[in-house]
């Protein structure tokens, strides 16, 4: 899967998925998308969690589980935010909702994805579309200040 395959999670994604955007053009000293982007897609990455793609519920469950190991892993603040890609690969600052539904903002077809990033910079957890399954990946930039 290329960069431009990822299709990360574009402004209207992010309203069809449910979230509220806080903040847009946040970058300043946080991890750039493309980094983010290498620490889901690489040879070396084990998911958390999978989901059969075919399974009955999968994108609810596939949501559940995203939702457990985001905030397992502090991605989501105590406020409920946390930052996505939005246009030209910024991160947006978003914050959940009643209504919010993470997988709602992958686009169809496989290997799409959306990655979800602590506010501080120092986590992430996203949601893929890998061959038949969904996977749940968590990751911590080690090299961030604590």
């Amino acid at each position: 899967m290329t960069d431009d395959q990822s299709a990360g999670a574009p402004a209207p994604q992010l309203a069809k998925a449910g979230l509220e955007v806080v903040a847009e053009g946040v970058a300043e000293g946080l991890p750039s998308y493309a980094r983010a982007f290498k620490a889901v897609v690489n040879v070396e990455v084990a998911p958390r969690a999978t989901v059969a793609r075919t399974a009955p519920g999968a994108l609810e469950e596939a949501d559940r589980l995203w939702l457990e190991h985001a905030r397992t892993a502090a991605v989501i603040d105590d406020e409920g935010c946390f930052l996505v890609r939005g246009a030209d690969r910024d991160w947006v600052r978003v914050r959940r909702t009643a209504l919010t539904a993470f997988s709602a903002a992958l686009v169809p077809g496989a290997g799409s994805m959306v990655i979800a990033m602590s506010p501080d910079g120092r986590r992430l957890c996203a949601l893929t579309e890998e061959d038949d399954d969904y996977w749940i990946v968590v990751h911590q930039f080690d090299d961030r200040p604590m």
